[in-house]
């Protein structure tokens, strides 16, 4: 018997091996059910690396994890039109849920004006992104996307604190994930509300990844 540590070792690597694969159904439009199958096991599989790796694994990360599944499923059925609002609320969600996990980590309360500066670099963020895309976004999804804005960007507040202020040795990886998650959804929606982004499948796959994957890093040892 491998034990725990064996176990981690097999579903990091298929973790990985999954992730390359996705990258690579996603540079190119004829892989289009092996990048469908690909996506639907990134979630699960970086659900069950957290579980194996975390000491005392959080029932908040899991969740949030699994709502960023459930965002990947809901997406694949675009262009219908219930699929874009849906998938923002599966992905408003999980944010909820890693901001609260975040959260509950730190080891000591920030100070005040770090909260103020985030909060107005959030909103001035959002602003500015939805003016770009106010033109090309069907009304009814300008205050739920405004919304979402909001939250990713507290999302990403959230896991600068922690970088700074987390209970955490590895708690600088969330900074890059936090950011990294708003890179992706921010090329999503200029992709769909703007103008197309040349290799928008990988970038937007690229940070997705890379951020779930740093923020759940930061959590595991937390």
């Amino acid at each position: 018997m491998w034990g725990n540590t064996g176990l981690q070792f097999v579903f990091a690597g298929l973790f990985a091996f999954d992730a390359a694969v996705q990258l690579f159904a996603c540079a190119s439009r004829d892989r289009l059910m092996l990048r469908r199958v690909s996506k639907c096991l990134l979630m699960p599989l970086l659900a069950a690396c957290y579980c194996l790796f975390a000491k005392a694994p959080s029932a908040l990360v899991i969740t949030a994890i699994l709502f960023g599944f459930a965002g990947d499923v809901v997406l694949l059925f675009r262009p219908r039109r219930w699929a874009f609002p849906a998938g923002i609320l599966a992905f408003a969600t999980g944010h909820v849920f890693y901001i609260v996990s975040l959260a509950q980590r730190f080891a000591v309360i920030p100070p005040w004006y770090m909260l103020a500066l985030l909060a107005v670099i959030n909103v001035a963020c959002a602003v500015t992104l939805m003016r770009n895309i106010w033109r090309g976004m069907p009304r009814k999804l300008r205050p739920p996307s405004f919304l979402y804005m909001l939250i990713i960007g507290t999302m990403a507040s959230t896991a600068a604190l922690f970088a700074l202020y987390g209970a955490s040795d590895y708690r600088w990886l969330a900074l890059p994930g936090g950011l990294l998650f708003a890179i992706s959804d921010t090329v999503l929606s200029i992709d769909a509300f703007h103008h197309t982004v040349k290799h928008r499948n990988v970038i937007v796959m690229t940070t997705y990844i890379l951020a779930q994957t740093l923020i759940v890093s930061a959590l595991v040892f937390a």
